[in-house]
């Protein structure tokens, strides 16, 4: 059964050409009358085999394909030639004809007209043959500058991403060891997650729950009683796949600009999963004094938009704007 499938191709050619030449046989069953014409029908059934193959493994490749289109011409012209007198010096020499013959310009141009409609089939196989080859290859290169693009974008979010965690940690060591400590612990959940868990193009919908969870402890690790977060998980689908990660932007942007241990200050966020959409709404208090501030997103949200476009294309939707005293972003994603 594998030689079969591996050779489908030869299997294919060899049962339509023992078609093609057995017509004729096939035909002249029901009249006795007609078999004398079987092998007068055979004779440029036959070039007409060498015509298809001289075209399908040379003269296309060697000729068509490189644009070399007046020699492409010639050559068949030639052959198409030397395979009507062939067939006609067969038949008159070895297979002589003992009822009345068409005319003899009929049964050329009858047989000139079969042997450009066999070249044109062969060209047109091989054409789309090419093309199709060639559509997979531009495929399979895309989809590599698709995981190339992807993966630097992560490599991007990764730093920028432990930078703002190492900074926090470090804020912590002077204010409160215990808290650095338990901060160091969290990142280490967190890196684990990153190494073994994000490697793979998409993950369940709970493992990323479970990272935000951890993500949102570390935070509230350096905030103190001004401070009030607030978060809501909700998903019918948990083994349902996401890119990982996309969320980190956002929280980050949260908890950058939404968060003062001077005054009061919130975040609310909330994720839904529901008939396989996945959305995530996030608001956060404004306590920045300056308008720049707060619209300065920084690389991570527009790192973030990037992926979405790449992963989930026409499948999307991301809206962030400030509304009086409160900084939202809303993300909609279509997961399967």
């Amino acid at each position: 059964m594998n030689i079969l499938l591996r050779n489908r191709g030869v299997l294919v050619h060899i049962l339509v050409w023992t078609f093609w030449l057995l017509m004729p046989f096939l035909f002249s069953l029901a009249d006795i009358k007609q078999r004398p014409f079987f092998f007068h029908n055979w004779i440029p059934m036959f070039f007409s085999v060498v015509l298809f193959y001289a075209n399908y493994i040379w003269f296309v490749d060697r000729f068509l394909f490189k644009k070399r289109f007046l020699q492409f011409f010639l050559l068949n012209l030639a052959i198409i030639a030397l395979s009507v007198f062939l067939a006609e010096t067969i038949k008159h020499a070895f297979l002589p004809f003992e009822r009345p013959r068409p005319p003899k310009h009929f049964v050329i141009s009858g047989m000139v007209f079969s042997f450009v409609f066999i070249i044109s089939i062969s060209v047109a196989i091989k054409t789309t043959a090419r093309w199709l080859k060639l559509d997979a290859e531009r495929r399979a290169l895309e989809n590599e500058n698709l995981k190339s693009e992807l993966n630097n974008l992560k490599m991007q979010l990764n730093p920028h991403f432990f930078f703002n965690t190492l900074n926090n940690i470090y804020s912590l060591i002077q204010l409160s060891p215990d808290r650095a400590m338990e901060a160091v612990h969290g990142l280490a959940r967190l890196m684990r997650y990153h190494l073994y868990e994000t490697n793979a193009e998409k993950v369940p919908v709970t493992g990323e729950i479970e990272f935000i969870n951890s993500y949102i402890s570390l935070m509230q690790l350096r905030t103190n009683e001004n401070v009030k977060v607030e978060s809501a998980f909700n998903y019918e689908h948990g083994d349902d796949l996401v890119a990982p990660l996309l969320f980190v932007p956002i929280l980050e942007n949260a908890f950058k600009h939404g968060v003062t241990s001077d005054q009061q200050s919130f975040i609310k966020i909330k994720l839904d999963e529901r008939n396989h959409v996945l959305s995530l709404l996030v608001e956060n208090s404004i306590v920045t004094a300056s308008n720049t501030l707060v619209e300065n997103k920084g690389i991570g949200l527009d790192n973030l938009q990037k992926r979405l476009q790449l992963i989930y294309p026409n499948r999307y939707s991301f809206e962030s704007g400030r509304e009086g005293d409160v900084f939202r972003v809303k993300l909609v994603i279509q997961i399967t």
